[in-house]
């Protein structure tokens, strides 16, 4: 080639190189600027960078081939997909590493991670970083404590488990048919067998166990638009504890044997070599503010479920698309229907138009024209059921009927107890009126065992004021204010079981606290006296820890007015007032 440029004019491209001068914009005026300019032939270097270029794409390819050759034959992956639960798990794992701390591609975010918990220790301040200078809570400054989460993006990354070195990717692809962005997780490692990678989720899903062990998933049934009616985790919040639920001790000790029974290993084997269906289903009744809801999440924190609870009243919600949440609830969970007579349930679809027909031909008048419009007709049928409604309760039921769901009885027995019902889950149903279910949903085999919901006894009424006035189960962050630490520390070493109960102190905006200190045995004696003065039977737990809560740095002041709230809610009751002005 140099030989060849030697016998060529300064400027002249070797015939090799002549489309050059077409495929460069503009090369043909560099080339002779460059020449007038300098002297330079810029054709000299052309053919070497062309041959460079040449070889990189060479070897460019050669490596993307022997690469893609290596990945098929000597490594081995898992994908995980964003639908499923182990993708979050994951994902919080990765960003719990110190991968997230050295990787330059990050994705920041001021939102909470679905996987983590809501009141997680990790984002308490000290009460001097949130209170404003009248001592007021300020959400602003509090917000602006609020930690800031990193996760991998989109890309490739690396890290090392068990002195492996595993390739991580975060993908995203988009769907044609539903036209969104599904999002994806592979994990690669080198070798033909992928137990490295199955004992890194196990490694995972153990530490996800070990960081939630006392926590509570909580799911509902969400519609999305492409995919259906499905399970979505709405929050994740510690769980509740047994002694927190105003109930008998009897009946608390018979549920949670009855459920530890049913969920033990054998029971399943048990069931099925006897033919049973290996299902179990509970009842909680009582009027309202009783502890019905409370218990089924105390029961999920017990044995480590999580809880799916699904809405019938969804207007949009099929009999089919029950049947699919259903059948998409995992081994072992607990499954609440809230309020299931309220639920809009009935026994088939032609129900509705029987008894709307029904109360409009009882309250017709005999002398109605036959040659009415059908527009009159319904105008007049309204105004009939709304007269007689006043005297026979019937607009109630014709109102309940128009709000019925489209699920049917039939239907929703089949999906709980049919051919194809799942088998393994803990089934709570909870009303207030149980005489207005219907006796084919609650009859054995579909309710194995009711729990009734009293209003409060007094035994309960000690328990709620000794549980909102002890703090046994306190944990208080350290303060910055070295003074309250000390204090703090203090107490802790008296070996004491104290009630430390904050009072606002006199100075006005120093936002300071006086304590309360209440011996055990004050305590109890307060309780007592707090007990003694409520009637037994007459108030819900909700309410006496509605007042209570009123009250909570001030037991003193909750004991001292008691008698005065009580005499007001009893005579609120009497007169069924539904909007109470108590203190």
């Amino acid at each position: 080639m140099e030989a060849l440029r030697q016998h060529l004019p300064p400027g002249i491209t070797p015939p090799g190189l002549a489309d050059t001068q077409a495929d460069i914009p503009g090369y043909s005026l560099i080339s002779q600027l460059m020449l007038a300019a300098f002297g330079f032939d810029v054709s000299n270097i052309m053919s070497f960078y062309l041959l460079i270029f040449g070889l990189y794409q060479a070897g460019l390819y050669a490596y993307n081939w022997g690469r893609g050759h290596f990945i098929d034959f000597n490594t081995s992956a898992v994908q995980i997909d964003d639908n499923d639960d182990l993708y979050t798990t994951f994902i919080a794992w990765i960003s719990a590493q110190r991968m997230t701390e050295l990787s330059r591609d990050l994705k920041a975010s001021s939102r909470r991670p679905r996987a983590m918990n809501e009141d997680d220790s990790d984002f308490d301040t000290d009460e001097s970083d949130v209170l404003d200078e009248a001592g007021n809570f300020s959400y602003s400054k509090w917000s602006g404590h609020k930690p800031v989460f990193y996760e991998p993006n989109f890309g490739d990354d690396q890290f090392v488990y068990e002195d492996r070195r595993f390739d991580f990717s975060k993908e995203q692809t988009e769907n044609k048919y539903t036209k969104r962005w599904e999002k994806y997780v592979v994990i690669r490692c080198t070798g033909r067998s992928t137990q490295p990678i199955k004992r890194l989720i196990k490694h995972v899903k153990d530490w996800s166990s070990d960081k939630h062990n006392r926590n509570t998933s909580i799911y509902r049934s969400a519609k999305d638009r492409w995919d259906g009616w499905q399970w979505d985790c709405q929050a994740i919040r510690p769980s509740r504890l047994m002694s927190t639920v105003s109930l008998d001790e009897v009946q608390k000790t018979r549920i949670v044997a009855d459920i530890n029974d049913y969920l033990h290993p054998t029971t399943a084997r048990w069931y099925a070599a006897r033919g049973i269906p290996h299902r179990r289903g509970y009842l909680f009744h009582g009027p309202p503010g009783t502890g019905k809801t409370s218990l089924s999440f105390a029961l999920a924190g017990i044995f480590g479920l999580n809880i799916y609870c699904a809405s019938l009243c969804e207007k949009s919600l099929e009999e089919s698309d029950l049947a699919k949440l259903f059948t998409s609830l995992p081994g072992r969970c607990i499954v609440l229907l809230e309020d299931i007579d309220s639920a809009g349930i009935r026994r088939d679809k032609s129900k509705a138009l029987k008894v709307e027909d029904s109360v409009a031909d009882s309250g017709a008048d005999v002398n109605d024209e036959t040659n009415e419009s059908v527009s009159t007709k319904k105008t007049k049928r309204k105004k009939k059921i709304s007269l007689r409604s006043r005297f026979t309760g019937v607009a109630e039921t014709v109102k309940g009927v128009s709000a019925q769901s489209n699920i049917t009885l039939a239907g929703l027995l089949n999906i709980i107890d049919g051919a194809a019902s799942h088998e393994g889950r803990v089934l709570i149903m909870t009303t207030n009126y149980p005489e207005k279910l219907d006796s084919a949903l609650i009859r054995p085999g579909r309710v194995d065992l009711q729990i009734n919901f009293t209003l409060a006894t007094r035994e309960q009424i000690r328990d709620i004021f000794r549980r909102m006035y002890s703090t046994d189960h306190d944990v208080k962050p350290e303060s910055k204010d070295s003074t309250t630490a000390k204090d703090t520390g203090s107490a802790a070493q008296s070996g004491s079981r104290t009630c430390r109960c904050c009072q606002n102190g006199s100075s006005s905006g120093s936002g300071t606290q006086k304590m309360v200190i209440l011996s055990p045995e004050r305590l109890t004696e307060m309780a007592k006296k707090f007990a003694s003065q409520l009637p037994e039977a007459e108030l819900s737990p909700a309410e006496v820890q509605g007042y209570l809560l009123m009250k909570k740095t001030d037991p003193e002041g909750a004991l001292a007015g008691v008698k005065k709230w009580k005499d007001k809610m009893l005579e609120a009751k009497k007169k069924a007032k539904k909007v109470l002005d108590v203190q």
